[in-house]
C-alpha cells in the first residue's frame, strides 16, 4: 500500500495522517522514519515549538543514550513534558542547545499549558515524591529479582517433570508460563526509566526492551489511542480497536477468538524483529540482545538433560502462556474498553491537555489499585502509570490522594472498573464501530 501524504487523521483532522501507519511491517522504525518527516524536526529533536541539536547531550542524558538517539529527527514535546517530573531541571538545559523556531506547526492535538490539568498536577506529584518513605523503589528490585529466581529454577524443573508425568510436566509448565508473564510485566517496569540491567529481562519472553521503547513507552504511552499509537496498527488486520463505520463481521468476531491471537503475540513479535534486523528494514539490525530468549531453551536442557526437541516444545509453551497472559492484563489495563476515546471518536477538543487525554483513554482497574505485587505483574495502577511513566510502580499509590482531588478541581475523573467489567469492556471495543461524541460529554459533566 502506497501511503497517502495528504490523508488526516480522522478525530484530528487538522493532522496529517501518521505516513506508514498501515504499512507493513509496521515497526517501530518504520514509526520514526514517518514522525521524521511529518513533524518539521528538521533533523534535530523538537520540543514545543523550538528546535534543539541534544547531539552533545546524548552521552550525558540521565535516562541514557537511547532515548535521544532513537528519537533524532523527531518532535519529542510528549516524552520531554511527561518524563522530567521534577519542574525546571531539564528546561535549565535547553537554551544551551536551542538552535532556531520550528517552521511549521506541530503535527500532534496535545497541549502543556502552564494552568492545564497536566502542568499543574506534575508540580503537585513532584512535591508528593518528596515525602515516600526512602528506598521505596527497592520493593519493585526485591520482586522482580525473585521472580528471576523463581523461573530459572522451575523452567529446568518443568522439563524434569515431563519425564515424570505428562500430567504434572503440563500443569507444571503453564505455571511456569503464569511466572514468565509477571517477570516480563514486571521488567516493563524498567525500560520505561533510566537504563537497568532489568530492562533486558523483558527479552526473556521473546519481546524486545528496545522495540517497546519505542511502541510502547513512546508511541503508545505518548499518543494513548490516537492514530500515533503503533500499538493499535501493529495487532491489525487481526484485532481492529478502531472504531469505523465499515469495520467488517469478522474484525468484530475478534472479540471472541482473540485469545488465539494473543497466544502467538510474544512469538510473533520475537520472530518479526529477527526478520526486520536480516533484512535491514529501517535500518533495524541484529544485536546480542536478541539472542536473550534462546538462552532460556538451552538452560532448561543443560540442567534437566531433556531431549533437545522436546525441551524446545516445552519452551514454546511457557512463552504462549506468557503471551497470553501478558496480552490480556495489557488490554484490559484501561485504553481498550468500549467507553474510551479511540482515534474515529469526537475528541472533547481539537487541541486537549495531555493529561485530560490519559484519563478520556484509560479506565482503571479498581481491584488491582494500589496492591504492590499486581501493580507490578499485572499492569496495576494503569491511569497513574501513565500519567507518570518513569516513576516506579512501588511509587503509584501514594499519588491517588493528590490525583483525584485534582481531577475534582478539573471536573474530570480517573474512572473506575473491575478486571472481569474489563474483559467484557475489551471485548465490545472490537465490536465497536459507532464513534462517541466527547464532546457532548464533556457539555452535560
Amino acid at each position: 500500500m502506497v501511503p497517502d501524504p495528504d490523508k488526516r487523521q480522522v478525530s484530528f483532522p487538522k493532522l496529517k495522517y501518521p505516513l506508514f501507519r498501515d504499512v507493513l511491517p509496521k515497526s517501530p522504525q518504520q514509526w520514526i522514519t514517518a514522525k521524521q518527516i511529518q513533524d518539521g524536526a528538521e533533523g534535530l529533536w523538537r520540543i514545543h515549538d523550538d528546535i534543539y541539536d541534544l547531539t552533545d547531550f546524548i552521552n550525558s542524558h540521565p535516562g541514557g543514550s537511547q532515548w535521544l538517539e532513537f528519537t533524532k529527527g523527531t518532535d519529542i514535546t510528549e516524552a520531554f513534558e511527561t518524563h522530567h517530573i521534577n519542574s525546571g531541571v531539564a528546561e535549565a538545559l535547553l537554551p544551551k542547545y536551542f538552535i532556531k523556531k520550528a517552521s511549521k506547526p506541530r503535527n500532534s492535538p496535545f497541549t502543556f499549558k502552564e494552568d492545564g490539568f497536566y502542568k499543574t498536577l506534575k508540580m503537585k506529584v513532584a512535591n508528593e515524591l518528596k515525602t515516600l518513605p526512602k528506598g521505596i523503589r527497592k520493593k519493585s528490585d526485591n520482586v522482580t529479582d525473585l521472580l528471576l529466581i523463581c523461573f530459572l529454577i522451575s523452567s529446568p524443573l518443568s522439563c524434569l517433570l515431563w519425564t515424570k508425568s505428562l500430567i504434572y510436566g503440563a500443569a507444571f509448565t503453564l505455571i511456569v508460563g503464569v511466572l514468565l508473564s509477571a517477570l516480563t510485566i514486571s521488567a516493563h517496569n524498567y525500560f520505561h526509566r533510566a537504563d537497568s540491567w532489568r530492562m533486558y529481562l523483558y527479552n526473556i519472553s521473546g519481546l524486545s526492551y528496545a522495540e517497546w521503547r519505542v511502541s510502547h513507552a513512546i508511541s503508545h504511552h505518548l499518543h494513548t489511542n490516537t492514530a500515533n499509537d503503533i500499538e493499535l496498527s501493529m495487532l491489525e488486520p487481526f484485532l481492529q480497536y478502531l472504531p469505523r463505520p465499515d469495520k467488517p463481521i469478522i474484525a468484530q468476531m475478534g472479540a471472541f477468538f482473540y485469545p488465539v491471537i494473543f497466544l502467538f503475540t510474544s512469538l510473533g513479535c520475537m520472530v518479526k524483529e529477527i526478520s526486520c534486523g536480516v533484512l535491514s528494514i529501517e535500518g533495524k539490525k541484529l544485536s546480542w540482545e536478541n539472542v536473550i530468549p534462546f538462552v532460556i531453551p538451552v538452560w532448561m536442557w543443560w540442567i534437566s538433560g531433556l531431549y533437545l526437541p522436546w525441551t524446545i516444545i516445552v519452551w514454546l509453551a511457557t512463552i504462549m502462556t506468557s503471551s497470553l497472559i501478558f496480552m490480556i492484563s495489557g488490554l484490559t489495563a484501561g485504553h481498550h474498553a468500549h467507553t474510551n476515546f479511540f482515534e474515529g471518536d469526537v475528541p472533547r477538543e481539537e487541541f486537549i491537555d495531555w493529561g485530560i487525554h490519559q484519563l478520556d483513554t484509560v479506565v482503571e482497574r479498581v481491584d488491582f489499585a494500589g496492591d504492590h505485587f499486581k501493580v507490578l505483574t499485572r499492569f496495576g495502577d494503569h491511569g497513574l502509570h501513565h500519567l507518570f511513566p518513569t516513576l516506579d510502580h512501588a511509587e503509584l499509590k501514594y499519588l491517588y490522594p493528590t490525583v483525584l482531588k485534582h481531577c475534582e478541581k478539573f471536573e474530570t475523573q480517573l474512572r473506575m472498573t473491575t478486571f472481569y467489567n474489563a474483559l467484557i469492556s475489551h471485548s465490545k471495543q472490537l465490536i465497536r464501530k459507532r464513534p462517541i461524541n466527547f464532546r457532548e460529554k464533556k457539555q452535560k459533566i
